[in-house]
């Protein structure tokens, strides 16, 4: 059937989440669906629900194999899919409106496109790409696309053209093993269409104390084991896939990763909770590694060029980005908390050219803070003032590692108010 979309939901003990999942699929007002549940061996009611679901719509398929991990699902749900166009769903997620697959396909249908990327809703990330239309085949655009990690890299809020995935995941990888898909049939892509509306909800589930986390959930919280880390383990799998489908552009993708890595750390560890403590020892510990120093020195041919770093500067990074998270967070203010990140560490670590290639986001937000040209950029700005003001009053030029300057910022007389955008 022509324009068929094949949906595919790998699951694994999920089942008190599937049923949403499920629903939010049937519910969409674009009906030619194939949707495959593949149930990694689950031990709870998983299958049970998938089939009773398959008992009332038969465009539900159910896949049943062996516990052998995601990566294998979603190849077994590839195999199986009949569709012109692909869509991955985790079964614990779930569609913020019917009208997503019929935007999404339309959009992409309109542009000729190869893909199309929404809008989600997390507690810890957000893409930075707006609305538009993005020519992959221009060396500028590619390179703005992979540096937003989350509308490049992420399989589930994405409608995809089937010919273009030729790549299967690599089995045996059990983190970001998304990525490296996404990377691999990234040089099928020629256009990306980019919807900036919110149709999918990333389900994130709730802070568990460290006695009871996961074993991901503990890298959160682990100084010595980041996800920077974790991510850093699957250096070579990217770098093999870069040399393999995008050698010519090695010399701008190597060290994207090393770099973007830093700043989702601050993100997943703030939303576990840990302490300045913990994330002051977890950045001395990233900052002190190889594949962390290269990326920046990569920086160099965009005109961004880091100092020597030391303590103190860690420890002002982290203070500084702890407020903006939580101001931002308490206050709801609509901005690109990664472009605040971006602005602090480029305040505290670097200097740049007069002349910076904006194509780089470090770069770019380094243009923007010296002219104020974004909410973002004034807030950033802001931020300093504050702090030199601070740092006046107390006769001191480095912010200590206790909560002075935390407390006086969220004073009675401050919060919620010396910083607006």
């Amino acid at each position: 059937m022509k324009d068929l979309i094949s949906v595919i939901i790998p699951c694994y003990n999920a089942s008190e989440t599937l049923p949403r999942a499920l629903n939010s699929v049937r519910e969409q007002d674009y009906k030619n669906l194939e949707i495959i549940i593949v149930n990694d061996g689950s031990v709870d009611d998983s299958l049970k629900v998938a089939t009773e679901f398959a008992k009332i719509d038969p465009r539900i398929t159910v896949i049943n194999q062996e516990n052998s991990g995601v990566s294998v699902a979603r190849n077994n749900g590839l195999l199986n899919a009949h569709g012109e166009y692909i869509i991955f769903l985790d079964a614990d997620d779930n569609y913020t409106t019917p009208y997503a697959y019929s935007e999404m396909l339309k959009k992409l249908k309109e542009e000729d496109a190869d893909m199309c990327v929404c809008n989600f809703t997390h507690p810890c990330f957000e893409q930075h790409l707006k609305s538009g239309v993005y020519d992959l085949t221009d060396e500028k655009q590619f390179i703005t696309y992979y540096q937003d990690f989350f509308a490049s890299s992420m399989p589930w809020n994405k409608i995809t053209k089937r010919e273009c995935l030729t790549e299967k995941f690599i089995q045996g990888v059990h983190f970001n093993e998304d990525e490296l898909f996404n990377l691999a049939n990234l040089h099928n892509i020629k256009k990306v269409v980019v919807i900036d509306e919110v149709y999918h909800n990333y389900y994130c589930a709730p802070y568990v104390p460290m006695t009871n986390a996961s074993a991901i959930n503990s890298a959160f919280r682990d100084s010595t084991d980041s996800v920077w880390h974790m991510a850093m383990k699957n250096y070579e799998y990217r770098l093999d896939i870069i040399e393999k489908f995008f050698p010519e552009k090695k010399a701008d993708m190597q060290y994207i990763r090393c770099f973007d890595y830093f700043f989702w750390v601050f993100f997943l560890m703030a939303k576990n909770r840990v302490t300045e403590g913990i994330l002051i020892n977890t950045y001395r510990s990233i900052m002190n590694e190889k594949l962390f120093k290269e990326s920046l020195k990569d920086k160099e041919k965009y005109g961004v060029h880091c100092n020597a770093f030391d303590v103190s500067d860690i420890e002002k990074f982290v203070k500084l980005a702890y407020y903006a998270y939580r101001d931002i967070k308490s206050y709801n203010k609509k901005m690109s908390m990664y472009s605040v990140f971006l602005g602090i560490f480029g305040k505290i670590f670097c200097t740049f050219d007069k002349n910076v290639n904006e194509i780089d986001m470090l770069a770019k937000v380094s243009k923007d803070l010296k002219y104020n040209r974004t909410a973002e950029a004034l807030y950033v700005n802001s931020l300093f003032d504050m702090m030199n003001a601070y740092n006046e009053q107390k006769n001191d030029n480095i912010i200590l590692i206790d909560n002075s300057l935390t407390n006086w910022l969220d004073s009675s007389v401050l919060v919620g108010q010396p910083i607006k955008a």
